[in-house]
């Protein structure tokens, strides 16, 4: 059975959640990009699954208001953009091709039309996905030969912007996709993303096997991980 989508009122509010029939023993729940994720048994009856969110209403609406922000990445000149776990101050200047350079703490972004915000937000997501498949590979190129001699082929990256998650791996395919706003997290996190994805190919569910074999290529995933979700904010929108 696929992810199903439901909508429920919480506190007098209509709350949409995904909820995915799965092998678990509970219910779970969580809250990421402003979307409400919910996992449980085949079993459990959806009315005591709406009864757990019911119980939970409050930490839920309070998750989401605090993952409400404006669109992503914003476009004012002088605005903070996230970049490889840091923050640049963005720097809009006029010029007839556009073109974007990170000079200290600045990215100095050229456009045509300054005052235009979707002229700003083509040029910031082009300079994005450049940033973010030029760590990728390097990434891949780091990690990628101790997967080869575990017998993974070498796989097709591509990048592309995705609204739930950081990397996607197909392995019948040998095709790797990463999200093209990856530039904005820490590098370890980036090389966590691509170590995840590498390991599908061992292992396609997430298994205590799968996160073994993660652990012999990333000892510190929990660690990574857990600062990867602080830029939960960056998906979704």
């Amino acid at each position: 059975m696929g992810d199903m989508k439901r909508t429920i009122s919480l506190n007098g509010i209509p709350t949409a959640y995904t909820l995915e029939r799965k092998r678990v023993k509970n219910v779970n729940l969580r809250v990421r990009g402003g979307e409400v994720f919910v996992s449980a048994p085949r079993w459990v009856p959806s009315a005591v699954i709406d009864g757990f969110l019911r119980e939970r209403a409050d930490f839920i609406l309070g998750a989401l208001a605090r993952t409400e922000r404006t669109p992503f990445p914003p476009c004012e000149d002088g605005a903070a953009l996230p970049w490889r776990g840091r923050t640049l101050t963005l720097a809009l200047a006029r010029a007839s091709r556009s073109s974007a350079r990170v000079e200290g703490d600045t990215l100095r972004l050229c456009v045509r039309d300054t005052q235009s915000a979707e002229s700003v937000r083509r040029a910031l997501d082009r300079w994005y996905r450049a940033e973010s498949e030029a760590l990728c590979l390097a990434a891949f190129d780091r990690l990628y030969p101790q997967f080869a001699a575990l017998g993974v082929p070498r796989p097709e990256i591509r990048m592309r912007a995705m609204r739930s998650c950081w990397g996607n791996c197909r392995p019948a395919k040998r095709v790797v996709t990463f999200n093209a706003r990856l530039a904005a997290v820490p590098e370890d996190c980036v090389e966590y993303v691509v170590a995840h994805e590498l390991t599908h190919f061992l292992h396609a569910d997430h298994s205590p096997a799968f996160y073994a074999a993660l652990a012999r290529a990333i000892p510190d995933w929990k660690a990574r991980r857990r600062e990867l979700r602080a830029f939960a904010a960056l998906l979704n929108d």
